[in-house]
This record gives C-alpha cells, sequence and structure tokens, in this order.
C-alpha cells in the first residue's frame, strides 16, 4: 500500500496557508511515488484491500478445481414498467448450489426509471449500482462527480440503503479514467464494473477483479480509457470482450447481428462462459443491455444457458457483483460455498 500522511496545523504549529501547502504538496508526494511503483502482492498489496492487476494466482491460493465458478449477470440504465419483468423472469425458477434464488446487479439511470420498481429489486435481494443519470458520457471530473452524487441522492430517496450502493458503470461502457474514480472516491463507492478489454479475454490470460492501488501497466480499456492515478482499495471488474464466429464484441448485444436463432444466443454464451471455466474460473461478467432481452431468441437462449449452467455444473454460481467481491477478500473452496454467509437467501 501507498502511505498517506495526515499532518495539522495545530501539530506543526504553522499558519493554516503555510499548513494547506505542505499537505499538499506531500499528498503530491506520495500520490507519485505510487506510478512507478511495482505492485507486489504479499508485500507492499496484501487482501483483502488490495490485489496487483497482473496477480495470476487464484485468490486464496485455491486450485482452479477447488475454486467456485461465478457468473455476474448485470443490466444498464432505465428500470421501468416495459422491462421489469423482463429482467425478473430471467431469474425466476433459477437456484444456486445453496438452493437460494440467485441475483443480479443493475447499474441503474434515472431516465426511464421507476425508481419504486428500482427498491422492489432491491428488496428481493438485487444488487444496485449507478451508471449517469441520463446515461450521457460525462466529459470531465466534475460532470462524473455531479452524475454520481445526483444518482446517489435518488437511489437514496428511493429507499436504497446507501452502504448498500457501492458500484459504477460509465455509459455506453465509456470508462473514464481519472475523472470517473474521482467521483467513485467523491461518493464513497468500492468498485467498478465498466473497462472492456479485447486483449485479456481468452481462457489463458482472463483477469481477476483487481484494485488501482498501483497503476503501472494495468489495462487499457478499449472503450474510454484507465486511471493513471493511484485509488487504493477501488476496485475493477474487468469485462472481457466475448468472441463468436470471429466477431469480438464488447456485449452480447454487439454480437446480435450473429445471433439468428436461441441456439445462436446459447452457444455465444456458453463458449465464453467456457473460457473461464476451464481455466482460472476467474468471474463471468454478462453484461446484457435492454436491447438484448427485448429480443424473443435472445431472451430464450439466454434462458436456456441459465437453465443448463444451474442443472449442469454443481460448483457454478450466479451472483451479483458485490457478492463476488466479498468473496475475493474471503475466498472460500467450492467444498464450503454453500455456507458462505454473503452468498446466502435473502
Amino acid at each position: 500500500m501507498c502511505l498517506w500522511f495526515l499532518i495539522t496545523a495545530e501539530l506543526l504549529q504553522i499558519p493554516i496557508m503555510a499548513w494547506l501547502k505542505t499537505t499538499l504538496a506531500l499528498l503530491l508526494l506520495t500520490s507519485s511515488a505510487c506510478l512507478g511503483q511495482e505492485c507486489r502482492p504479499g508485500d507492499n498489496c496484501k487482501a483483502p484491500d488490495c490485489r496487483c492487476w497482473d496477480d495470476s494466482s487464484i485468490p486464496g491460493g485455491l486450485d482452479a478445481a477447488d475454486t467456485p465458478q461465478q457468473v455476474l449477470i448485470s443490466f444498464d440504465y432505465g428500470v421501468n414498467t416495459a422491462n421489469y419483468e423482463l429482467y425478473t423472469n430471467l431469474f425466476k425458477g433459477l437456484k444456486n448450489p445453496n438452493g437460494c434464488e440467485p441475483k443480479g446487479t443493475f447499474f441503474v439511470s434515472k431516465t426511464n426509471t421507476e425508481f419504486g420498481l428500482v427498491k422492489q429489486l432491491s428488496d428481493a435481494g438485487h444488487e444496485i449500482g449507478m451508471t449517469t443519470p441520463d446515461g450521457l458520457i460525462p466529459q470531465d471530473q466534475d460532470q462524473w462527480q455531479a452524475a454520481f452524487r445526483e444518482m446517489k441522492a435518488e437511489l437514496v430517496g428511493a429507499g436504497i440503503p446507501e452502504a448498500q450502493i457501492q458500484g459504477s458503470r460509465g455509459p455506453e461502457l465509456y470508462a473514464g479514467g481519472n475523472d470517473q474514480f474521482g467521483a467513485i472516491s467523491d461518493v464513497g463507492l468500492g468498485y467498478d464494473s465498466t473497462c472492456v478489454s479485447i486483449e485479456y479475454r481468452s481462457k489463458e490470460n482472463l483477469k481477476w477483479p483487481y484494485t488501482y492501488d498501483f497503476v503501472e501497466g494495468t489495462p487499457d480499456c478499449t472503450i474510454g480509457k484507465a486511471p493513471t492515478q493511484s485509488f487504493p482499495g477501488k476496485w475493477q471488474f474487468l469485462v472481457a470482450d466475448i468472441e463468436y464466429k470471429g466477431q469480438k464484441c464488447a456485449s452480447p448485444s454487439a454480437c446480435s447481428p450473429l445471433i439468428q436463432t436461441s441456439q445462436d444466443a446459447f452457444d455465444m454464451l456458453y463458449e465464453a462462459f467456457g473460457d473461464h471455466f476451464g481455466g482460472k474460473r476467474t468471474p463471468y461478467l454478462l453484461y446484457l443491455n435492454p436491447q438484448w432481452l427485448t429480443i424473443p431468441h435472445q431472451r430464450e437462449g439466454t434462458r436456456q444457458f441459465l437453465d443448463f449452467l444451474m442443472s449442469s455444473f454443481d460448483d457454478t454460481w450466479i451472483l451479483t457483483t458485490q457478492q463476488s467481491l466479498a468473496w475475493m477478500k474471503e475466498p472460500v473452496s467450492s467444498g464450503n460455498t454453500t455456507d458462505f454467509n454473503p452468498w446466502a437467501c435473502v
């Protein structure tokens, strides 16, 4: 971890303006010291609140065979009567290995959202995060901060417990770099799931979630940019490109022109799942935007895929992003997951 120093004017017995200048200089010095520093697992970066981006080991030192496969289903933008049942029906009747109905993560906008329905999702155990209020990409840190402050106020006002609001996603999977993560820190969020990677998407190099304590060499984002400043303890859940019929896509809907039948949808989702399950069991982030589920054969193929996972793999779990993060911080083997409290029934 990088060291951060708190120096008070009282201790130094100096005028307040001199104290401010001294403190700012020290903060800039210690922040700059992090930028070129190598991240060393277990040394200057220790669990549970720091993980190096290039740490290829499975959390907890587990073997792949003892690691539960996590599938993280997420949705973006408005929640309303037109799509509420499309979302909730996707989970009905499914059971995780502990017998609990799985839940998803909703990165909500203000536009086209009925916040009473968002509260119902939260009460049912789904995770509520945020994107920008209007679904537009902010142009600087002030706009990111204003957007996330507005969304947090809307969600808290709708009855979502503030402590449960931890995640963000940039509109159109656009990563806002330092500006976005400055806003994440400003409103007290814990993680982001925006950065799309076309490089780290194969079975051999898929990445576990990591923190931005150290930014040297961290993965570039295909859309937008990654932070170049240190943001200690702030997590990134990398969104790996999927590939189907030779085409790489940031999300399933980007591959829609290739999906003509429910079998196509099933095959694309299952092939991407196989890269995770056949590798080091990194979390499979399944990002479903509203357009994907409105097309009947895509919706049917998605449900068939989820049914197949739950019936065919006894160590595969459909989880929220926060449930996955809880496991990252306190990893347990497949044999102990049924008693893992963060994955218990709501």
